[in-house]
């Protein structure tokens, strides 16, 4: 979470689309990654969304089932993790 300057070189990760030039200066130099209070904010809503998903019985693809050729097969919720 930022709480204060973000250095003029960080690589803000954010709810937009990441450049590739971002990209390399985190990969190939070394720049700071900041992850702004609204980006966490968006990411924990995403897992809540998630997380009712998993616990609930309608098949959601990939969430409750397998995938591709398995999207028919039903994971049970204790596997869900797993998956």
């Amino acid at each position: 979470m930022v709480s204060g300057p973000v250095e003029a070189d960080a690589v803000v990760v954010g709810t937009s689309v990441l450049a590739a030039a971002d990209v390399v200066a985190v990969a190939r130099h070394g720049a700071l990654v900041v992850i702004p209070a609204e980006a966490e904010a968006a990411m924990a809503a995403s897992r809540a969304q998630i997380d009712a998903l998993v616990a609930g019985a309608t098949p959601v693809y990939g969430i409750s089932t397998g995938f591709g050729a398995l999207a028919s097969r039903h994971i049970e919720p204790a596997r869900r993790r797993d998956l």
